[in-house]
Parts: C-alpha cells; structure tokens; sequence
C-alpha cells in the first residue's frame, strides 16, 4: 500500500511540476488517423537486415581450418549451447554446412 501511495504522489508531484512550466497537454481527438509520415506500413529500407550465418561462422572459426571446435564455439553462447545438436556426424566438430543448417535464420 505504501508503493501506490508513493507512486501516487510522485505522479501528482510530476503534474504540479509540468503544470507549473506553463504547458498543457491536450490528447488528440478520438479516432483520428495518425499523420502520413508515421505510416505503420513497413519499407524495404526499415525492413530487418539479413543476417550472414556464414560470415559468423567465418568468425568463430578463429584456426581458419573450415571446421568449429567446442572451444572456438565458447565465444559465442548460443552456438556453444547448441553445438552437439548442430554437429550431425557426431565427430566433434561443426563444418560450415553443418553450422549453416542447425543456425539459419527463421524465415
């Protein structure tokens, strides 16, 4: 209870201080569209940019042998925590097809 009343007053308090520099805040009409400029509508160029699974693979694959050991695969948690699965063969290591395959993008 002691929270809300806290919350309470620093709300109130707030107002008083907004209300004090002479502005007033005065909400749209009901039901009025928003300007043109805000449009909701997504543009190619404010779509989500790809992501380059095989430049990070390049990355992490610091020995530059073509294949991800468990230990290069610790810089990054989410390849480290799924490493066994993406590893199809079991032998250890990841290739970049196996990385490519366990860690595309969802479409």
């Amino acid at each position: 209870m002691k929270s809300v009343a806290f919350t309470l007053a620093a709300v109130l308090s707030s107002a008083a201080a907004f209300a004090q520099q002479g502005r007033t805040y005065t909400p749209p009409p009901p039901n009025t569209p928003p300007p043109a400029s805000t449009s909701m509508q997504q543009t190619p160029s404010s779509a989500a940019p790809s992501v380059d699974v095989g430049a990070i693979f390049d990355k992490l694959n610091l020995s530059h042998t073509g294949k991800l050991t468990k230990a290069e695969a610790q810089s990054q948690p989410t390849v480290a925590a799924n490493f066994d699965t993406a590893d199809a063969n079991h032998d250890g290591v990841l290739t970049k097809d196996e990385f490519l395959a366990a860690f595309k993008p969802a479409q």
